[in-house]
């Protein structure tokens, strides 16, 4: 993209001209300051310890010597602590002590005041760095905090990260004890197999009225994982919900009192079990419209049921077993929806979620299996349970 140099001004001063510059400094102008306010607090709360220098009255810190636990010590200058955060890097002071004890060198207040050897990166950075990586690759992600915030951050940190916060959410323990969830799955190229590994996601979803004309849905992630159908059903039961909508690619009795197959899903299904069948596909669609009209034109969910079980007679009869078995399946579980008056029939909530799934993983790459689960954790989260970020 070409920028356009600022314009000169005549008047000595033009708005584009200093906003440059003061974003070009803005690191080394707001570095100062920065520093000034670490050094100050440390040497305000040192003289507390250790009492105003060159004094002869000697005080007991309130910290200790780490290698001989004294606590009697003198000043000893300082230290430089690279400090990457937004805005920019900084060098950051350290006031140092030794101990009169046995001589060891060391700094009291790095890690009270957030320097620690693994505290060189802000934590309002990492959630920015974290942010951009959701949405484009991950060195993308470096060129952009690089260009909008003057931070030079490799893509395997970011990438260490984003490992880190995708296994703090893990630790999280989130239910839904007496709520309806939404599961659905959809595939993402990774690993060795050629069509890719499963991405199974659950929800609770709850509309929240409309916002300029559009209806809202609050919705909260539960889990997010890759894998087997088994580890997927635990994960469901330790939810502890009261009913799950689902698509009808696993069975998942015993994971929640109630269940209820996916709407939209059963006659889309339909339409590969009348294919196995080997029925053609201009007739294969006027089955689907039947069924469709079964499922959202009946008046009364008693209408509903005895459509549906005609339905079924009229494939047997015509011998299409593979579809008869799969509406049979499906059966106990076709108007669980509208007997507790569910806010939806379908799974289409977790749907949108798949299209953003699909969005960001089909780039063109084979990705890793954990690397693409600990992304798509990461980004949902964030976009769900925490949208404010």
């Amino acid at each position: 993209m070409l920028s356009v140099p600022p314009k000169v001004s005549d008047f000595g001063f033009h708005v584009n001209t200093v906003s440059e510059q003061l974003h070009e400094g803005r690191s080394e102008i707001l570095g100062r300051l920065f520093c000034d306010k670490a050094l100050t607090s440390q040497q305000r709360r040192l003289r507390r310890d250790l009492g105003r220098r060159y004094s002869r009255l000697r005080r007991q810190a309130s910290f200790t010597c780490p290698k001989c636990g004294g606590r009697r010590f003198i000043r000893k200058g300082r230290r430089w602590r690279l400090y990457h955060s937004m805005i920019g890097k900084t060098r950051l002071p350290i006031v140092q002590v030794q101990c009169q004890g046995c001589g060891a060198r060391f700094c009291p207040y790095k890690d009270r005041i957030g320097l620690a050897y693994d505290q060189r990166i802000s934590s309002g950075l990492k959630e920015r760095q974290l942010s951009i990586t959701c949405q484009v690759p991950y060195r993308m992600a470096q060129r952009c905090v690089h260009q909008c915030l003057g931070v030079s951050c490799s893509a395997a940190t970011i990438r260490k990260h984003l490992d880190q916060a995708a296994e703090k959410i893990r630790q999280l323990h989130v239910g839904a004890a007496g709520q309806v969830v939404y599961q659905d799955s959809t595939k993402v190229k990774a690993g060795a197999k050629e069509r890719g590994v499963p991405v199974h996601l659950a929800i609770t979803a709850q509309p929240t009225g409309a916002v300029s004309g559009r209806n809202q849905i609050h919705k909260r992630l539960l889990f997010l994982q890759t894998g087997s159908g088994s580890e997927v059903k635990e994960g469901l039961k330790s939810l502890g919900a009261e009913a799950i909508v689902h698509d009808g690619d696993m069975d998942l009795a015993g994971c929640a009192p109630k269940l209820q197959r996916c709407l939209w899903h059963l006659p889309y299904q339909l339409q590969h079990f009348l294919w196995l069948d080997g029925m053609a596909w201009e007739r294969r669609k006027h089955y689907i419209k039947e069924l469709t009209r079964v499922l959202y034109k009946s008046s009364t969910t008693k209408k509903m049921e005895k459509r549906y079980e005609q339905f079924m007679k009229k494939l047997k009869g015509q011998n299409l077993k593979r579809s008869f078995i799969h509406l049979k399946r499906a059966q106990k579980e076709l108007s669980t929806s509208r007997r507790y008056r569910f806010a939806y029939h379908t799974t289409s909530p977790a749907e949108r979620e798949m299209r953003e799934i699909n969005r960001r993983t089909d780039i063109g790459v084979r990705w890793s299996i954990p690397g693409v689960e600990n992304l798509l954790l990461v980004k949902t989260w964030y976009r769900l349970n925490q949208p404010e970020r």
